[in-house]
């Protein structure tokens, strides 16, 4: 008996990758619906489920400090993404990726089956906060889970969950193209509600490709992020550069024997048109953060969106095959919740797009005044050449300072012209994004407007 009960545990409960399920809780946790898949894979019926405490299904192998997290981004009503194993009924197992999103006065869960190498690195980090909290509690596996993503090159959790999310939404769009899943065929549905979920099958599956273009994009996005990171951190270092330099041609004007207030004339005009580009390039770094911020959590939004679009299709196909067995007002009650989640994330990505287009318009406007003023300073590099060149005093070094700041203001303005022209391409992009959004949001509210044509109708 003692061999059985080890071997269910050890039992892997039957999670297919083109599955999705969700549950609704209230904020004290208590289950208050879910899909059929997250029923039977529970193996409790839903009668047992429904008025549980969440932690029901929870499995004893699950370090505590995920779930500290994970209450903590629930608790100021911020959206939350882990990896979770939970136990079955029988003490089997499942793994998932949870996205777990506040809504009004509940959390929507969904869940997908996690395939990334990301899976592989969290149950090797899983089983090393298990053992710290074992020996040290949770204030040990807090801090081991914090060192580790660090060194797995996030700066935060939050860092960290978007980019799971992503990985798996991508890793399980590749596994399930390649098993090249044939179109269900829903010709025998005659029931008023069948045809009605017929017909909003079809208007969340022209949401799915729309938002899949979406999802295409996200690697635009994450392109841009790092080519205004990497070279708003160039650009504050070329200022400094520029500045130290200008401190050394003031410190030589004073020993020229001959000519040296002109020089000391170019060293003040160095001097002050330095601070000006240091002051234009740090505003610059500090929208280039700003819009890598925002980059951030639009490309979370963007993944947010796939995944709910698609737990609201999956829905409404599992409810066509159950067309006999359900009534109006359960498809209702829950397919309400999870459009209202996908109009909710909608309208957050086209403010995010808009808070983007003016972070750009601003950025582009500074670099365009600091290639006016390293144009300048151009200028002011070659008549100090001409000066330099005409005095005979090499030993105060004239020449290579302003050979330096040539070369200082030739990585200045390459740095200046990627940006802009980057700035210049994803502005137009992302204003036919903001476009397309619009049609998306029609979209979506047709999509609304019929769902509602089932809270009133007779089975």
């Amino acid at each position: 008996m003692e061999n059985r009960g080890c071997a269910i545990a050890m039992k892997e409960a039957k999670f297919d990758t083109n599955e999705l399920f969700f549950s609704i809780t209230d904020h004290a946790s208590t289950i208050l619906s879910g899909n059929e898949v997250f029923v039977r894979i529970s193996g409790y019926k839903r009668e047992e489920l429904v008025g549980q405490f969440h932690n029901i299904i929870r499995h004893p192998d699950m370090p505590r400090v995920v779930f500290k997290v994970l209450w903590d981004h629930l608790k100021n009503d911020q959206p939350v993404v882990a990896y979770v194993k939970n136990k079955t009924k029988e003490g089997g197992y499942y793994w998932v990726l949870a996205a777990v999103f506040p809504l009004s006065d509940n959390f929507i869960s969904i869940r997908i089956k996690p395939n990334s190498p990301i899976f592989t690195a969290v149950r090797e980090l899983y089983f090393k906060l298990l053992m710290a909290e074992t020996s040290g509690g949770m204030e040990s596996s807090e801090r081991i889970l914090v060192e580790n993503l660090h060194n797995l090159g996030y700066k935060s959790y939050d860092d960290f969950m978007s980019d799971a999310l992503l990985s798996e939404l991508s890793e399980r769009k590749k596994l399930l193209v390649a098993a090249e899943a044939e179109a269900k065929i829903y010709s025998e549905v005659t029931t008023p509600l069948g045809l009605q979920l017929k017909v909003l099958l079809q208007n969340s599956q022209t949401l799915m490709q729309r938002y899949g273009c979406w999802f295409e994009k996200i690697e635009m996005y994450n392109h841009v992020k790092l080519i205004f990171e990497e070279k708003g951190v160039l650009l504050r270092h070329l200022a400094r550069d520029i500045v130290f330099l200008s401190l050394n041609a003031s410190v030589a004007s004073y020993k020229v024997a001959k000519g040296g207030e002109t020089f000391g004339v170019l060293a003040s005009d160095i001097r002050i048109n330095a601070k000006e580009n240091d002051r234009l390039i740090s505003q610059v770094h500090t929208l280039s953060e700003s819009l890598s911020d925002t980059l951030n959590e639009l490309i979370f939004t963007v993944s947010s969106l796939s995944i709910q679009i698609e737990m609201v299709t999956y829905f409404i196909e599992e409810s066509l095959q159950c067309n006999a067995q359900t009534t109006a007002s359960e498809v209702s009650e829950k397919l309400d919740s999870l459009i209202e989640l996908v109009f909710v994330y909608s309208d957050k990505l086209s403010a995010l797009q808009l808070k983007m287009d003016c972070f750009i318009q601003e950025s582009t406007k500074h670099l365009d005044q600091l290639e006016q003023q390293v144009m300048y300073l151009g200028y002011i590099q070659v008549y100090g050449i001409i000066e330099a060149a005409s005095n005979n005093d090499e030993t105060v070094g004239f020449g290579g300072i302003f050979s330096q700041l040539k070369g200082l203001i030739r990585d200045t303005s390459e740095e200046i012209a990627i940006m802009q022209k980057m700035g210049i391409n994803f502005h137009t992009e992302n204003r036919n994004l903001m476009d397309e959004a619009e049609r998306i949001r029609t979209v979506v509210e047709r999509f609304r407007f019929e769902a509602d044509a089932i809270k009133t109708m007779d089975v």
